[in-house]
């Protein structure tokens, strides 16, 4: 029996989440479809030999009062339900070209005084980057705030102007060009700026300026922070709300067409996750929380190549390994000071070489080792194994390239090989760390391909770059009517990104609904 309902989230991810509680919160009666067989895709907490590992979140920027993001976080209540734990100084980095290890406080101005105690000879550069930063950060936060006031756009015109101009003054420059442009060739400034680029991209030559300038302004004026138990409490709240709110919520139901009549969507057929027990509901909004590819498969013959056109040109983001180490001493009594600690390995003496890292893990472990966060849950109040091991995290950029042609047992045994490769490593930094572990495993981009079903096991949606013919983000509209994308393809990736898609899916959707 077909089910009407006001909206259909396709995907439980937190931009489909997101999505969907704004509207659920609105009055519309709402149906979220998951593929797997729980909620929130990368954003969960799994449990594993006695431990609870965070899926994939090691801290969100911002909710300093100008954060864009805030709004949204307020009208779901999230500020009062969550805890949002600080979690200190932005990072520490270490290796490379930097000699002693440098650390990044958050804070505009202890940021920039940081950055110009270790680099004095740069300051003029390093003044001009940070204004640089904070100037597009305040543009977007500004923007942000207004979107829908039509009459402060009219009478403060000259102030908005001024305001917005550092979004166009950026142009097309990358990270790479601007980084150049202030500090030549001295690549330990760069990297000592730049060591979290994974968070965003591996190629700062090709990344535009502005998507790197304005979230780490972000997380430079507003900190870095952590969910209280997890990316997992996150999404239980978001299901909660929308439960509250009439909504319903299917795990192990896979979309398979989203049907269209007259031009315009009128529902979605979903099936169990066997391919049996077919179901069509009716709804004249989707959400659709997955890939363009994705979706496009979806869609009926003659409305595919309409709707991909939109994203040609394109690229997927990065992918990610992690490998989760539980401790049986916390990392802190053996050097570790910092929540996150890079560590850039010793063939890394310049930026550019950032785009060689996705591909290090393709080869058996030897003297390259890959640049890679250590994120220490048990610094902060993570609400995470308190009474158990110590559980910590390395992270770095992946490909789906260095996985794809092995065998399982291949797989298997390569993993192996390059835990036991990162233990040492990060033993060589805090010596006598490796003793501690009593267990570890690996996710790699094959992983995140296969629960996250994105191509090539992207984490960030789409690749922040120049991309001729296109605006910096992909927007929530699609060519379908009736169709919204909500998820980290809307507006960028992370959770901000991922947050802010969804927020904007659902804002276009009830307002075209209203119409």
């Amino acid at each position: 029996m077909t089910r009407n309902f006001d909206a259909i989230v396709i995907g439980s991810g937190i931009g489909g989440l997101t999505s969907g509680a704004l509207c659920a919160k609105a009055g519309l009666r709402v149906l979220v479809l998951e593929r797997n067989d729980t909620f929130g895709g990368a954003a969960s907490v799994y449990n594993h030999n006695g431990l609870a590992i965070e899926s994939s979140l090691h801290e969100v920027d911002g909710f300093d009062e100008a954060d864009p993001k805030l709004p949204v976080i307020r009208s779901l209540g999230l500020d009062v339900d969550l805890q949002f734990i600080d979690v200190g100084d932005l990072y520490e980095v270490r290796g490379g070209p930097i000699g002693a290890p440098f650390v990044l406080p958050h804070g505009a101005v202890a940021a920039q005084a940081a950055a110009i105690a270790r680099f004095p000879q740069h300051q003029a550069g390093l003044e001009e980057y940070f204004r640089r930063l904070f100037a597009l950060r305040g543009a977007v936060s500004l923007a942000a705030r207004h979107r829908e006031d039509i009459d402060w756009w009219f009478l403060h015109a000259p102030e908005a102007a001024r305001r917005l101009w550092p979004l166009l003054a950026e142009g097309h420059a990358t990270l790479g060009s601007v980084q150049r442009e202030l500090f030549g060739d001295d690549e330990a400034v760069k990297l000592a700026l730049t060591a979290n680029l994974a968070y965003y991209h591996d190629d700062p030559d090709n990344m535009l300026f502005v998507l790197f300038a304005i979230p780490q302004a972000s997380y430079l004026i507003g900190g870095g922070h952590y969910i209280r138990g997890g990316s997992q409490a996150l999404t239980d709240r978001l299901v909660a709300i929308i439960k509250a709110n009439g909504g319903v919520l299917e795990a192990g139901r896979e979309a398979t067409a989203i049907l269209i009549e007259h031009d315009r969507v009128t529902g979605v057929r979903h099936a169990s996750r066997t391919g049996g027990d077919q179901r069509t509901d009716g709804a004249r909004i989707v959400l659709g929380n997955a890939a363009p590819t994705v979706l496009a498969g979806m869609l009926p013959q003659g409305q595919e190549d309409r709707f991909v056109a939109r994203y040609e040109g394109r690229s997927p983001s990065i992918s990610l390994w992690t490998v989760t180490l539980g401790l049986s001493r916390p990392a802190k009594d053996f050097g570790v000071r910092r929540y996150s600690t890079f560590v850039l390995p010793v063939w890394m003496t310049r930026l550019s070489q950032m785009i060689e890292a996705s591909f290090v893990m393709g080869r058996e472990p030897g003297d390259r080792m890959p640049p890679y966060v250590f994120v220490d849950y048990r610094q902060i109040d993570s609400g995470l194994n308190q009474d158990g091991p110590s559980v910590v995290t390395l992270c770095g950029a992946d490909s789906l390239a260095n996985w794809a042609h092995r065998s399982a047992d291949a797989k298997k045994a390569h993993k192996s090989a390059w835990i036991a490769a990162l233990i040492a490593d990060i033993d060589s930094h805090f010596p006598g760390l490796a003793r501690t572990v009593v267990h570890s495993e690996m996710a790699t981009a094959e992983t995140m391909q296969r629960y996250l079903n994105t191509p090539d096991g992207a984490v960030y949606g789409f690749a922040p770059e120049r991309t001729p013919g296109k605006s910096t983000n992909a927007g929530a509209r699609t060519a379908i009517n009736g169709l919204w994308l909500a998820s980290a393809y809307t507006w960028g990736g992370g959770f901000t990104g991922a947050m802010f898609g969804g927020a904007e899916a659902a804002r276009e959707a009830l307002r075209s609904a209203a119409v």
